[in-house]
């Protein structure tokens, strides 16, 4: 008599259970394809270089814009790890960044330094990196391990380079591209407890490009130029 009683009771039991987790995994399915969608938007930001640069207030805007912007990103992430804004206001954070630096922020800080301190050829490949390539090498591996994701990852990767760099000498076109794919997919493989593969897979193959940018000139080799151009307005 008192098992029969029981059954009904472990009965609800489970569907409860059953029913958290259905909405568990609804949550981790929406924060899954915010965190892509989010990194693919980071694209948008190369609108950045068709601003136009005749104009002097305009470029004033262009450098303390983003530079303002990255400041208060800053102050607000300060606030949340410290507990002043709570965390379940970020939507898409992962369980490892509620006491650590967001991937958002490291994401930002790269972005902002390609975009104000690196030569437009670096900067737009590694954002594309970062923001298409990181989305596909993240996806493939969601679904067909890791092994894939890089190899995939590291053509595609290549084929924004190629991009990129398709006006300079065919050497160093070549060269380049697979020295800063092979650079993204290592930043973005290799895991830092305090810095974010968001920051990696963009500055690691920047610094390997910036360094192959100077070098170019000693060794009688061109770089390219650049592959957007602002707009010029009349007034």
């Amino acid at each position: 008599m008192v098992i029969k009683k029981s059954v009904p009771a472990i009965e609800k039991i489970v569907s409860q259970f059953e029913d958290a987790k259905n909405k568990i995994n609804a949550i981790e399915f929406d924060a899954h394809w915010y965190r892509r969608v989010f990194h693919a938007f980071g694209a948008c930001f190369l609108f950045y270089y068709l601003l136009p640069t005749n104009i002097d207030w305009i470029n004033l805007l262009k450098f303390w814009v983003p530079f303002l912007i990255l400041v208060s990103l800053v102050i607000l992430e300060f606030l949340r790890i410290k507990g002043k804004v709570s965390s379940s206001h970020f939507f898409g954070l992962r369980i490892y960044e509620k006491n650590r630096v967001g991937s958002y922020l490291f994401f930002g800080v790269a972005l902002v330094t390609l975009l104000l301190y690196f030569p437009q050829q670096i900067a737009i490949p590694c954002i594309l990196c970062a923001s298409i390539g990181d989305t596909v090498i993240g996806e493939i591996r969601f679904r067909f391990g890791k092994k894939s994701a890089y190899v995939v990852g590291f053509f595609v990767c290549m084929l924004f380079f190629l991009v990129a760099w398709y006006k300079a000498d065919f050497f160093v076109m070549f060269f380049t591209s697979i020295v800063g794919a092979l650079g993204a997919v290592v930043g973005e493989a290799k895991k830092f407890l305090w810095i974010d593969d968001d920051f990696m897979i963009q500055m690691v193959p920047a610094v390997l490009l910036l360094i192959i940018w100077f070098s170019a000139g000693y060794v009688g080799f061109s770089t390219p130029d650049k592959v957007i151009y602002p707009m010029n307005l009349p007034w």
